[in-house]
């Protein structure tokens, strides 16, 4: 998920190039590939730090030649040859900074919306009952970039009773462990929220049951 959101770093940088070569000059600052690879390392970095703690000249050196390569690693994986239909983010840094924050926000939402979830799936567990009504629905995606794609198909895997099953530019194809599982996704609040995070219009999903599944584009 946090390769996903930046790699909105590349959908713009990848939007500004388009744009810098319509009007036949070279891009500059912060969307040259070599400033947003820096970038990357740079929160990789930030990350090691944090969560080591240790201020050392070796440990610094060892976790600087670390984010270098694993950020590399990172853009040869996570750079398909293809767009697969997503559209590009908005080229303006200041959304880029806006859509972080926004996403600072959503975390302890979801964090919340996954002990809900909890406690549905243990009450479905521990009812004599046991009201469990697996279904296999699908909906229209109303989001535009693949980052957005990516954290509404996280966040719904992430969340106890439904699993992500299919994601394309055009749909996603969701399992519902029960009644009340499918009621969340019908009511789009996760949708809503991940339209908020990174500014897309769109409304609640219109819930079907799931065809068939579609292959993911070569």
């Amino acid at each position: 998920m946090v390769w996903r959101m930046l790699d909105l770093v590349h959908d713009a940088d990848a939007a500004g190039e388009a744009g810098g070569a319509e009007r036949g000059g070279g891009e500059r600052g912060w969307r040259r590939p070599l400033v947003r690879r820096a970038g990357y390392a740079a929160l990789l970095f930030a990350l090691w730090l944090g969560l080591s703690g240790l201020i050392e000249g070796l440990f610094l050196l060892s976790g600087a030649v670390c984010s270098v390569i694993a950020m590399l690693i990172a853009e040869r994986i996570f750079r398909p040859a293809a767009p697969a239909g997503f559209g590009s983010a908005p080229p303006g840094f200041g959304w880029f900074v806006a859509s972080w924050l926004r996403f600072a926000a959503y975390l302890p939402w979801l964090l919340w919306q996954i002990v809900l979830a909890n406690l549905h799936v243990a009450r479905l567990v521990l009812d004599p009952r046991l009201p469990i009504d697996p279904a296999l629905v699908e909906f229209d995606s109303t989001l535009k970039t693949e980052a957005a794609h990516a954290l509404l198909a996280n966040s719904i895997t992430l969340t106890p009773g439904t699993v992500t099953v299919e994601m394309t530019a055009r749909r996603f194809v969701v399992h519902c462990l029960s009644a009340g599982s499918r009621r969340g996704i019908e009511e789009g609040a996760l949708l809503r929220r991940v339209e908020w995070v990174f500014g897309e219009g769109g409304g609640a999903p219109a819930v079907r049951e799931a065809e068939v599944l579609e292959e993911a584009p070569e």
